[in-house]
């Protein structure tokens, strides 16, 4: 976790799973989850598939926003997601989500449908659900190709760290905190990948299996290295990011605390 007043690329401390009682019925092939708590869907062994494709009776969120909706179904279901979206008005805005005999896909889908533009994509052995069309392709640093990263049995935090000053190169000194409560290590070697595809390999070899890239509605860009990209935000702050330490993005643990709303 980085020092100062918000947080640049953020892993909370592993908070608490609250196991629930599940019901699955396995009917034909079916699996079925009235509602899916973290812990037994893994321990299943049941494929991203399956999951997907499984029938989910009664289902209520209540009132939350887009990303804090698509966050809760990763946690209740165990789905590994990348979240990209835009820091609007109604991208932060509360909606009412409920759901009866739909698929978990249904649901993912549903949520993203909330707002114009979005669309839901599984590559990589994740669920990506992102702003179709809002962020230009060459805007988008997710989008970059790294030549090579590697983290071999190394923490995740390290990781992060490592890919951050590839993309932009290191400015003033900084403090890492690692080997806190919860962390995992890594390890994995990609050559020529996109910095999407590396977030992919983070979520699947650690115990982050949760990642948001959030982004201005304006259209200003960097003006220091990545230079050109639209410029990113924090959940975890209302204050613009600035240059410095940009770009930004977010890693969860399943069960970790929600990030408070965003009001601007």
């Amino acid at each position: 976790m980085t020092t100062g007043s918000y947080v640049t690329f953020h892993s909370m401390p592993s908070g608490l799973c609250m196991i629930n009682k599940i019901v699955i019925v396995l009917l034909l092939g079916i699996v079925t989850w009235p509602f899916a708590p973290t812990a037994c869907a893994q321990a299943s062994g049941i494929t991203l598939e399956a999951k997907l494709t499984a029938r989910v009776g009664d289902y209520d969120l209540g009132k939350c926003t887009f990303v804090e909706a698509l966050i809760r179904v990763s946690n209740n279901f165990e789905i590994p997601i990348g979240i990209e979206w835009v820091n609007s008005p109604a991208g932060r805005a509360e909606h009412l989500y409920s759901w009866k005999d739909t698929t978990v896909r249904g649901v993912i889908e549903s949520i993203a449908n909330t707002l114009p533009g979005y669309q839901v994509q599984v590559s990589n052995g994740v669920v990506h659900v992102f702003a179709s069309g809002l962020i230009p392709t060459e805007q988008d640093f997710i989008n970059l190709r790294i030549g090579s990263f590697s983290a071999h049995q190394e923490f995740f935090e390290l990781a992060i760290f490592k890919l951050h000053d590839l993309l932009a190169p290191p400015r003033g000194n900084r403090q890492i905190s690692i080997a806190g409560p919860g962390d995992s290590k890594v390890n994995l070697e990609l050559n020529n990948a996109t910095v999407e595809e590396i977030f992919d390999a983070l979520a699947l070899g650690s115990n982050r299996k949760i990642w948001v890239v959030g982004f201005e509605e304006d259209s200003a860009l960097t003006k220091l290295p990545p230079k050109g990209m639209r410029r990113t935000t924090s959940l975890w702050t209302d204050n613009r990011v600035p240059d410095d330490t940009q770009p930004c993005w977010d890693f969860f643990r399943w069960g970790d605390p929600m990030p408070p709303r965003r009001t601007k």
